[in-house]
């Protein structure tokens, strides 16, 4: 039977042990160290966070969210969720348009804290700099950059993205908050409209780097703070 590797907690080493079908910790280390356990056991609904005033400030015109249930898979449960602003407008010259996706998966076996960790871990690696071109298109991406004081750790990654349909800049925020991942992407541009109302999307201009770093962090912070909150998630 293979192995998984222990996993270092607050300076102890924890052991995991099934007894009777459940799963106990035993710790090595100081005797006034808790007990490691998993903090969540499920997440909330999918379309519940962020609250209906960051809403209303980052995405002012937000038409009715899109949930992905996502499910059960092995040791790990899924939700996201998808908001979006219409593509047309009555009046004016130009139109913004912005996306935001929420999306948090929760790792809930016996290695779920460090499983969390691994995704994290992961996520960060394939955020790397450069620029990759292939048939569609382009994608610049910048240097991820840590994010303090947002849940137990935290990334922004911002890139910008060119294809056929134009232009649109990106701001991702990955968080790590006990066993749960959270993914934040929220994009936009700003299009010309054609004669009907519709927007030019071939012409489309990102969104200042600035305003989306600073609604995708804002946004995670709300989400990491609905998720913390909920006490049906919590592993009692």
């Amino acid at each position: 039977m293979k192995t998984r590797p222990r996993v270092a907690i607050a300076g102890a080493v924890a052991a995991v042990l099934v007894v009777g079908g459940g799963v106990a910790w035993g710790v090595s280390g100081s005797a006034d160290e808790p007990p490691p356990k998993l903090h969540f056991a499920a997440l909330p609904d999918a379309c519940q966070s962020p609250s209906s005033a960051v809403l209303s400030k980052y995405l002012p015109a937000a038409g009715k969210p899109t949930p992905d249930a996502g499910g059960v898979s092995g040791d790990q449960q899924y939700v996201g969720c998808d908001w979006r602003e219409p593509l047309s407008a009555e009046k004016g010259k130009t139109l913004v348009v912005r996306h935001l996706r929420v999306a948090t998966r929760v790792f809930v076996g016996a290695f779920g804290l460090a499983d969390a960790k691994s995704d994290y871990r992961s996520a960060w690696r394939t955020s790397s700099q450069g620029t990759v071109t292939d048939t569609v298109g382009s994608t610049h991406k910048e240097a991820p950059q840590l994010v303090r004081g947002l849940g137990n750790e935290a990334f922004l990654h911002h890139r910008v993205t060119t294809t056929a349909l134009g232009r649109s800049g990106i701001s991702r925020i990955v968080v790590r908050l006990e066993n749960a991942v959270i993914t934040v992407d929220f994009d936009g541009a700003t299009y010309p409209l054609a004669h009907d109302g519709v927007a030019v999307q071939s012409k489309g201009v990102p969104l200042d780097e600035s305003v989306t770093r600073q609604g995708v962090e804002a946004i995670a912070r709300d989400v990491a703070a609905g998720l913390a909150s909920c006490k049906v998630c919590l592993r009692r």
